[in-house]
């Protein structure tokens, strides 16, 4: 137990250095063109002709961001800042109303192309509204690893899936003057010591596997890539020439901006050679000093600086930045009309596991006991995703008021507790992770809590009308408990959406159409990935390592509705 309360000391700390990037910024008003002194370029390129503009030290000083989330303005060429935002659950850290989404695996539960489409049109035009010039999305690493923090900002494990799902969204989103972001380049699939990580992968695996997603969306037409924390076989992501010279700019041409995830450079001549244009949040190994004594010493030259300039200016021009106003009052964000957008991704991405004896949907009428740590709040997942709702969000154990008495966390030590559980039509408990178990710059649990355990098993022999909805970024350890209920759905999380989409789907006012774009296993031990961390990693309620034997024991669902049940093989 103390173990445990150490983990949530450590990954508050962690978040309060995450939240320090949530202080709002003022919504950016300027309807004057980003570029002032286009009527003066004639006979060339945009970019080509602002390049030729620029001194040495301005082109430094384009090598790195500012403010945390900014690209600097150069005033005597009339070039103006451009504002990044944060992307994964709708557009972060800004003084305003924004749609807060439902996180990518729950868009990627949908497998709906034309719904993706959808929510980055709403993204583009919320970026209009609050003056961004990039969106740092989609992310589009896979789910090799089923405890990563970052999971639920991706589209599961599939690369064709998530190639796709990516496609649709970049193409939404760049039909306004914004540059979308595909991330995390590349083989970035857990949080565990990223820093310090290294993923070994032979050729054949790298292209058949972690690579098709972010080709799909530089087909598509992202503007920019970032790259990982991570080495992928000794060497870091920032730096790795096969990967970014030679498959992105070689194999797949492409000529524009990438960008390094923000503290995620290791060094300054190996990046300036052959690795990111643009170093963010701010100037530490591509700062003037630096970059001056590698051209001092013949370490890089000029070209290679300007090489890094235009591809930044490329993305400028190709998305229309050049052209435009930084933003245009002619679109507004958290928007009725968005809501709904983000609702039906909500609706859409329920997936239902487990109906036996068809006790959902449940009765209109039904009284219920309501329980479980997420019954009472829209949970999300932590870190630089994470949204600062600023309405006020309803909770299903708000919404279900009238038919729902709310169960403590420790309700099951109580006789009279355990007696309002016997004499309820239904139990449904809200069980799952927030932003403190599921985040970035850690992996999660495989594990719920023990006394969310202990509550399932208990309601489920009190009750024989037991309803479980796990929220997460992936499988969860269901195994232990999965026998005592009769129904089970699973959801992402969701945003302000969650307590209407799950009241709908509970009620049978929307039919749970979602399909899981991930593996479920019964057992951690079955997923081959897990080997790759350290014996002590039980130090996050894992189970102990073991070899695998055989075929994974795998909880296999396909396209399950109300008629139907779970096919356990």
């Amino acid at each position: 137990m103390a173990v445990y309360w150490v983990q949530r000391m450590v990954k508050k700390i962690v978040q309060k250095r995450m939240m320090k990037m949530l202080l709002p910024r003022n919504v950016i008003k300027d309807e004057q063109p980003m570029l002032l002194n286009i009527s003066n370029i004639e006979g060339k390129r945009i970019a080509e002709a602002l390049l030729s503009a620029l001194t040495l030290e301005e082109k430094i000083s384009l090598l790195s961001g500012v403010d945390e989330f900014c690209i600097r303005s150069i005033e005597r060429v009339g070039l103006k800042q451009v504002w990044c935002s944060d992307a994964s659950m709708g557009l972060r850290g800004w003084n305003a109303d924004v749609t807060d989404f439902p996180a990518s695996l729950a868009m990627a539960a949908t497998f709906d192309t034309g719904l993706l489409a959808k929510v980055g049109d709403v993204l583009g035009q919320e970026c209009r509204a609050l003056g961004i010039g990039i969106l740092l999305g989609p992310g589009v690493n896979i789910a090799r690893v089923p405890v990563c923090g970052r999971n639920f900002e991706y589209f599961g494990e599939d690369p064709y899936l998530a190639g796709e799902l990516a496609a649709s969204y970049i193409q939404g989103v760049q039909k306004y003057p914004v540059i979308t972001t595909v991330k995390h380049f590349a083989c970035n699939n857990s949080e565990y010591d990223r820093h310090k990580s290294n993923s070994i992968v032979d050729e054949r695996t790298l292209h058949e596997l972690y690579l098709p997603a972010f080709k799909r969306a530089v087909e598509s037409g992202s503007f920019a890539v970032m790259t990982s924390y991570n080495q992928i076989n000794g060497i870091y992501a920032s730096e790795h020439s096969y990967l970014l010279d030679g498959v992105l700019r070689g194999e797949w041409q492409f000529e524009d901006l990438v960008i390094s995830d923000w503290n995620s450079l290791y060094s300054t001549d190996k990046v300036l050679s052959c690795g990111v244009d643009l170093e963010m949040p701010g100037a530490k190994y591509l700062s003037k000093q630096k970059v001056l004594d590698a051209l001092q010493s013949n370490v890089v030259d000029q070209d290679a600086i300007d090489r890094k300039i235009l591809h930044l200016f490329n993305a400028y021009e190709k998305a229309g930045l050049f052209f435009h106003s930084l933003s245009d009052s002619a679109y507004q964000a958290g928007s009725e009309e968005h809501r709904q957008v983000a609702l039906e991704v909500a609706l859409s991405s329920v997936v239902l596991l487990k109906n036996d004896g068809q006790v959902l949907p449940l009765k209109k009428d039904a009284k219920l006991c309501l329980g479980g740590s997420n019954a009472s709040k829209a949970a999300q997942g932590g870190g630089s995703s994470m949204i600062q709702i600023r309405k006020r969000v309803q909770s299903l154990a708000s919404l279900l008021q009238n038919n729902a008495t709310m169960l403590p966390k420790y309700w099951y030590r109580s006789r009279a507790w355990q007696k309002k559980v016997i004499q309820a039509d239904a139990v449904v408990l809200v069980v799952g992770f927030d932003n403190i178990e599921e985040s970035e710059a850690y992996d999660r649990p495989w594990t719920l809590q023990k006394s969310e355990i202990q509550s399932i098993k208990t309601a489920g022999i009190l009750n024989n009308n037991t309803i479980v909805v796990v929220q997460s970024g992936g499988a969860v350890e269901m195994d232990s408990w999965h026998d005592y209920v009769k129904g089970i759905l699973w959801s992402s999380y969701l945003g302000s959406s969650t307590a209407v989409a799950l009241q709908a789907v509970l009620q049978g006012k929307a039919n749970p159409s979602g399909k899981l774009p991930f593996t479920w296993a019964k057992n951690i031990s079955d997923y081959r990935s897990m080997r790759q961390y350290p014996k002590d990693f039980d130090v996050l309620n894992l189970d102990r390592l073991r070899k695998g034997q055989g075929n994974p024991k795998v909880r296999k669902v396909s396209k399950l509705s109300y008629t139907e049940g779970l096919m356990v093989g």
